[in-house]
């Protein structure tokens, strides 16, 4: 059994044996198919919103002669699937922001399934932002290599009942809501790292205000702030002052 990768493999470990899994937005199927090849799912509903990608997860899948049942679905976002036909939902390499789009389109449909399994390409922080307002659960948060990137892993439970979905318009751009604070031991190794490159983006920020003459003195204090405070985060980790 080929190994997906750290991020697949990192989404797959919190699935639980004998779950039925739905991976919307599956592209490749690679997720699918490992967890196929590892029995460790019996049941298996692949989505996509493509034709063509829902094709090349049927392709992986042709040399498959396992015993999980795996079905294919056409659609959009949850719409393929039954209130409550799966266990676990999984949500890779798609935006945040669509993914709370997602989530909060049929609420009553949301809650029905037990838990989600949410990777963000971008946007963690409006996604965790909106879990939270939205009444989730978030129990645990990981961190994996990918391509040069580090992934942030979301799992998540949905409230027990159907909930009004809340608009990110007052999202904040604290700090707070882009850090990881549920971290396995596997995330919190690579946090240091994590935190690495999110004060190196904020220096270039600041550097690039400062080059260029900003006037917008509130912002020059917010970046300072945001620096101050993933500083402390990562001496903390790490038990040194400079990255």
């Amino acid at each position: 059994m080929k190994s997906p990768g750290a991020r697949l493999e990192t989404i797959a470990g919190h699935v639980v044996s004998g779950e039925v899994v739905a991976d919307i937005g599956s592209d490749h199927g690679f997720l699918p198919l490992y967890l196929a090849e590892g029995c460790i799912c019996s049941r298996i509903i692949v989505t996509d919103i493509s034709g063509a990608s829902l094709n090349k997860a049927m392709a992986a899948f042709a040399s498959y002669g396992g015993g999980a049942r795996v079905e294919f679905r056409l659609g959009d976002g949850l719409s393929p699937l039954e209130r409550g036909e799966a266990d676990a939902v999984v949500m890779a390499g798609m935006g945040g922001v669509l993914i709370t789009r997602i989530l909060g389109k049929d609420t009553e449909k949301t809650v029905s399934f037990g838990k989600f399994i949410l990777q963000p390409r971008n946007g963690a922080g409006k996604l965790r932002f909106w879990l939270k307002e939205a009444g989730f659960s978030i129990e645990a948060e990981d961190l994996a290599p990918e391509g040069g990137f580090i992934c942030e892993i979301l799992t998540a439970r949905p409230p027990d009942s159907p909930f009004k979905a809340p608009s990110l318009e007052g999202y904040e751009e604290a700090i707070e809501n882009e850090l990881p604070l549920s971290l396995t031991d596997a995330g919190k190794e690579m946090y240091a790292g994590f935190l690495s490159r999110k004060i190196s983006r904020e220096r270039r920020i600041l550097d690039a205000m400062r080059s260029g003459g900003a006037a917008d003195k509130d912002r020059i204090r917010d970046v300072k702030g945001r620096l101050d405070f993933l500083s402390e985060a990562y001496k903390e980790v790490s038990g040194h002052d400079e990255v």
